[in-house]
């Protein structure tokens, strides 16, 4: 997903052991108690993606509820898995989100749910790539 947009050296320094240890740690209890995750797993059993929402971050946050991760592995795309995790994990509330400026697939698959470029930007800490917020408000 993000060869070409991210640093080449950085992705290659990704681990699956420290990815997992991470999310350890995460789910045993540190996280918040709001915070939902949730994994998929394809008919074979093997994990096809995973979603995460909780508390806005954000000290400027222009709603409550932010959209952390929604993360496919190829085999998952396209197949309506991403909607569901989004809906699980979000609902129908308002929410924000930070995207990769340049991941042009995600920021497409964002805007069809109602999500729009809020203005606020950042760096990600361990590359400096572009993100950019994108909030979903409610009709009222």
């Amino acid at each position: 997903t993000y060869a070409g947009i991210m640093p080449a050296d950085y992705l290659a320094g990704l681990s699956e052991e420290r990815s997992a240890a991470n999310w350890r740690d995460q789910l045993s209890g540190a996280a918040r108690s709001s915070t939902r995750t949730l994994l998929v797993l394809d008919p074979d059993g093997h994990l096809a993606g995973f979603g995460s929402a909780g508390p806005s971050r954000d000290e400027d946050a222009p709603t409550e509820w932010e959209l952390y991760v929604v993360n496919l592995l190829p085999h998952a795309r396209g197949t309506g898995v991403a909607d569901r995790l989004l809906y699980e994990v979000v609902g129908d509330r308002e929410a924000t989100l930070w995207v990769v400026e340049q991941n042009a697939r995600a920021r497409a698959f964002y805007t069809r749910r109602g999500f729009v470029d809020e203005g606020g930007r950042s760096e990600h800490p361990a590359t400096g790539t572009s993100e950019i917020r994108m909030v979903r408000r409610l009709a009222r």
